[in-house]
């Protein structure tokens, strides 16, 4: 099972220093990852309050357009860079190395910058989200179909549990050649979960699968894996939903 989560709006800064532009698994989606990072840089820079207005960056928050400069740029684990509720809820830091090697083949993540990383990969601080339009260029016109690929060989004759919100599945659907089960986590009484308690309950299902490293060929085998960890988990055709 390949894991793809979404990635999040907030994002811890700093790292460790790093020369050039990041080196990332995926190298399909390198053309667009170079022309995404040179066309925002320079839309950051020579036009800020347009930049500001589209990144939603309201004048307590301008100071982030700066955080859109790559080059040279230091570089954290993408698991440890993105700083919201569902990753707060996969407990990262209390991950053994062991751990983390599992999360690092298993474990990925649709960035709007970088297209399809691994949870391992390196990567800069930024601000870009699914419905940016990048000098009033919509991102998939960046990616021209690479992030698509990207999911193809990220998959790698696995299936894969899609933790994405609608915007990012809507940004780079999962090729329909591809297995693939989207979770979805509702409420006891059967309603969809509060957005809050979504996140934070994808992040601790991540949290579970990382910490025993199974091996789950497909939906049904996730579903007994789940039960047997007390987590009301059942799959129905192209849908794996988590109640909570």
């Amino acid at each position: 099972m390949r894991l793809l989560l979404p990635p999040s709006e907030t994002k811890l800064k700093g790292g460790q220093p790093h020369t050039g532009l990041p080196t990332l698994s995926f190298s399909v989606q390198d053309p667009g990852r170079r022309d995404l990072m040179v066309a925002l840089e320079s839309w950051c820079r020579d036009s800020p309050e347009a930049a500001a207005r589209a990144l939603k960056l309201g004048p307590k928050s301008i100071e982030e357009l700066g955080n859109n400069v790559f080059v040279d740029a230091p570089v954290m684990p993408a698991i440890a860079r993105y700083t919201g509720v569902l990753y707060s809820g996969t407990g990262v830091a209390d991950w053994t190395e062991a751990q983390r090697a599992w999360a690092a083949d298993h474990v990925f993540i649709h960035s709007a910058l970088f297209g399809i990383v691994s949870s391992a990969d390196r990567i800069p601080v930024y601000r870009l989200s699914h419905d940016t339009k990048v000098n009033m260029v919509a991102l998939k016109d960046y990616w021209l179909g690479q992030v698509t690929a990207a999911i193809r060989e990220m998959a790698a004759g696995d299936w894969i549990l899609d933790c994405r919100s609608e915007g990012y599945r809507t940004l780079a659907p999962i090729p329909t050649d591809v297995p693939s089960a989207y979770l979805e986590v509702v409420s006891a009484n059967g309603g969809k979960a509060l957005n809050h308690f979504n996140k934070i309950h994808k992040g601790e299902l991540v949290r579970a699968l990382v910490a025993t490293g199974p091996n789950l060929p497909a939906p049904d085998a996730l579903v007994e894996w789940g039960t047997t960890r007390g987590l009301a988990l059942t799959a129905s055709g192209e849908t794996v939903t988590l109640a909570i």
